[in-house]
């Protein structure tokens, strides 16, 4: 266990995850952008604008992290994807209550909410993609 830890903590400080750090928050970035352009300027409703900025970031993501930071060469395309859209929904549904609760109970502006989000599904994306979908 002890020896699992040390590794990760190499891994975090290692080029793999200074490729992560920055191809996601490019994605993430994309994600934002898109849910303020429908919300904001579109007058789409917050929560369909998170939906809309979900499914066109999640076609960047999935392909900037497997082939650009963990360098994943598996001929699995169809399980990786799967399971990298597994993930990214269980944790997009997460979100989404999130967002409701703290957006039309709490009244926060759903913006400062969003990019709260990703700071915390940074680290939480990284660790589910190296130890289960690009594992090498």
């Amino acid at each position: 266990m002890r020896n699992r830890m040390i590794k990760l903590i190499k891994k975090l400080y290692s080029y793999e995850f200074i490729r992560y750090s920055i191809w996601w928050w490019l994605a993430a970035l994309l994600d934002l952008f898109i849910l303020w352009l429908c919300t904001d300027v579109l007058w789409i409703y917050y929560l369909i604008s998170a939906i809309i900025a979900f499914i066109i970031s999640f076609t960047f993501w999935y392909f900037f992290q497997k082939y650009i930071t963990f360098r994943n060469t598996s001929k699995q395309h169809l399980k990786q994807w799967w399971l990298f859209l597994a993930f990214q929904l269980i944790w997009q549904w997460i979100y989404m209550l999130v967002l409701r609760l703290w957006v039309d109970i709490r009244w926060f502006y759903y913006m400062l909410v969003a990019i709260v989000w990703k700071g915390i599904a940074f680290i939480r994306n990284y660790l589910s993609n190296h130890f289960f979908n690009f594992k090498k």
